[in-house]
């Protein structure tokens, strides 16, 4: 087996050098790392995890906390973690995706996010009481808890303000049926774009539906009876999927009849056809900084982070100027 001595002695360092290099990567100038990284892939050195736990006081694992209600297979899930399994490989730790917290074992912190309003503050306790850091993926005026966000209320405005500059005046919406800040955001998006440009906001425009292209369809029937509604913004891409289909059964064309915006650009819209103009969240760039903001607390990092990434336009087929219809 090949020892830690003899990855320091072909790298031309002292074996601390090395140790650091596999514990805190950071605090190495790069041309140093370089080196003892490659003198590690030369000899096929594999770091003694059970040793490195020792030395840090740490086990190596971080809980990824997502509820039982968000299904493991959803597309934003699967942005969500490779994000952040593709940083903590980096740093030689693994995660357990944590769906509850019945079962106690050990961790070094948490990523966390899906949790209702009220959850937040419970969540932040128990982290506290078991001396572990929790960065959310979302946002919060707890100061133990670092945050990062999408700015869902800037996206939410993109959206409709892209249907107001096609000349839409009767935008109607799909929010989901969640108490989470998320929906609350893009339903005050929605609201911004609108009264900015001088348009009333209408509560009987707004819909809820469950966050599935079921509920997408559920919400088509009730849509259907609002009049002159020319363009729907959906709060996913998965009620939008589930709201063209069902159009498109009853007649309707996209976008010739009504044009339509949803959120998320994960890959999924493009399913739909014609494929649906959206709101790009960044998940998996976001999964990477919920990880690096995890370690650097890890590391001794004080300072709260509290940050909000804006998403984009991603134009598709689904809208059109309401003059060409």
């Amino acid at each position: 087996m090949v020892t830690l001595k003899e990855v320091a002695d072909l790298a031309g360092v002292a074996p601390m050098t090395v140790s650091r290099v596999i514990n805190n990567p950071d605090a190495v100038k790069e041309k140093t790392r370089i080196k003892v990284e490659s003198a590690m892939k030369e000899l096929r050195y594999t770091p003694n995890i059970a040793a490195k736990s020792l030395a840090t006081n740490r086990c190596g694992v971080i809980d990824v906390f997502i509820p039982e209600a968000i299904d493991l297979s959803n597309p934003f899930v699967m942005h969500f973690i490779a994000g952040i399994s593709s940083v903590l490989s980096e740093h030689y730790y693994s995660f357990l995706i944590l769906r509850n917290r019945n079962q106690e074992h050990q961790c070094d912190g948490y990523i966390v996010t899906g949790l209702l309003k009220n959850e937040t503050q419970e969540f932040a306790q128990y982290a506290k009481e078991r001396e572990r850091p929790v960065v959310l993926f979302g946002h919060t005026d707890i100061p133990d808890v670092d945050c990062i966000d999408v700015d869902n209320i800037a996206g939410a405005k993109t959206a409709v303000s892209h249907l107001l500059r096609q000349g839409h005046r009767r935008i109607a919406m799909v929010n989901v049926r969640e108490d989470k800040d998320y929906t609350a955001d893009r339903l005050e998006g929605y609201k911004q774009a609108l009264e900015e440009n001088g348009i009333a906001f209408d509560p009987d425009l707004v819909l809820y539906a469950s966050n599935s292209v079921d509920g997408g369809e559920s919400a088509e029937d009730e849509l259907m009876k609002r009049q002159e509604v020319s363009a729907v913004f959906c709060a996913t891409d998965t009620i939008a999927i589930g709201v063209s289909s069902k159009l498109k059964n009853h007649g309707y064309s996209i976008p010739g009849d009504i044009s339509l915006v949803g959120f998320d650009g994960l890959g999924h819209q493009l399913l739909a056809n014609p494929t649906i103009t959206t709101i790009k969240q960044p998940i998996y760039e976001l999964g990477r900084l919920l990880a690096d903001t995890l370690l650097d607390r890890l590391s001794g990092r004080k300072e709260r982070v509290n940050r909000m990434v804006s998403p984009t336009l991603m134009l598709g087929q689904s809208d059109s100027s309401i003059q060409s219809v």
